[in-house]
């Protein structure tokens, strides 16, 4: 297996990260990332015309990485409609550093891209706070930055994020009070993936969203038979989509290697045709790209087959 390392869009496994070295843990962002189970199946939403290579977002899998390391930890959140507790934020930090999010992207005024990311999801760590500004370190490069109060609020509200569970949410105050070994980790995570696929298999299936292999040939059919993807999926896939993809599937196959070398396989196997499907888009060449995810969409459903037979 031929490891890769390198920068990419791990913002919530990065500020997990982060903030579990406050408190003398050292976990890799690769090993939050996977635990997280965000990167477990694939998820098509019609009226957005977007797909995800995931069907967990990051709002759960911060929590359920935290719970399946051995964590405990205080969780906050509010209303959209009601008031920023920012005064309980101040508290907070007044104890130690909190990881952020989803905050909007395109309030981040400090990162010089900011304008064309509105609506995109982000996690980061805050460490202080005064009358001011909020100071942050953010995983996308920008460490101790800060940002306007007025600007904070708006990001934080995440009204604009579709998928989004909470408006005013972060994490802090984590406490280790399990030690799990190595086999009871695989096997509690193992556990986690398989039920993640059969919360998706037991909805009610409507046109709206889909789920794993039907995602990704969804996708297909946009290609095929639907003159072709938008500007703003291209956008997606070149940017973002399937480099991300290819990077988590090299990470869930290392996780595996040792207890799983079946599934450890499909997804080095999966992270091949990520990467594929990445040259293939930004080279604009969708009639192979479309042959190319024909193939991913047999690989995600091989993956839970196998998953789902253990």
């Amino acid at each position: 297996m031929l490891p890769y390392i390198g920068s990419g869009p791990y913002c919530y496994a990065n500020s997990s990260a982060m903030l579990l070295e406050t408190i003398g843990e050292k976990v890799s962002p690769a090993v939050l990332e996977v635990l997280s189970g965000v990167g477990i199946g694939a998820m098509w939403h019609e009226e957005q015309k977007v797909i995800y290579f995931g069907q967990v977002i990051p709002d759960r899998g911060v929590s359920h990485a935290l719970e399946l390391l051995g964590f405990r930890w205080t969780e906050r959140s509010g209303a959209a409609e009601g008031e920023p507790p920012l005064e309980e934020l101040r508290r907070d930090l007044e104890r130690g550093p909190v990881l952020l999010g989803p905050l909007d992207m395109g309030y981040l005024t400090y990162n010089p891209n900011a304008a064309y990311l509105g609506g995109a999801d982000h996690f980061v760590l805050a460490y202080e706070m005064d009358e001011q500004a909020i100071y942050l370190h953010d995983p996308a490069g920008f460490p101790f930055v800060s940002l306007p109060l007025s600007q904070f609020v708006l990001a934080w509200k995440a009204e604009k994020i579709f998928d989004r569970l909470f408006s005013y949410h972060y994490w802090t105050a984590p406490e280790r009070v399990g030690s799990p070994s190595e086999e009871k980790l695989a096997a509690n995570a193992l556990r986690l993936f398989q039920g993640i696929y059969q919360e998706s298999a037991s909805m009610e299936p409507k046109a709206s969203v889909l789920h794993g292999k039907e995602a990704i040939l969804r996708v297909v059919k946009r290609i095929e038979g639907e003159g072709g993807l938008s500007p703003a999926e291209i956008g997606h896939f070149s940017y973002f989509a399937f480099q991300l993809g290819a990077r988590r599937a090299m990470d869930f196959a290392v996780f595996f290697s040792k207890h799983s070398p079946e599934l450890a396989a499909i997804k080095e196997k999966q992270a091949k045709q990520f990467g594929g499907c990445h040259t293939l888009i930004v080279e604009k060449n969708e009639q192979e790209l479309a042959k190319a995810m024909r193939v991913l969409a047999d690989i995600e459903e091989e993956f839970r087959q196998v998953l789902c037979a253990k």
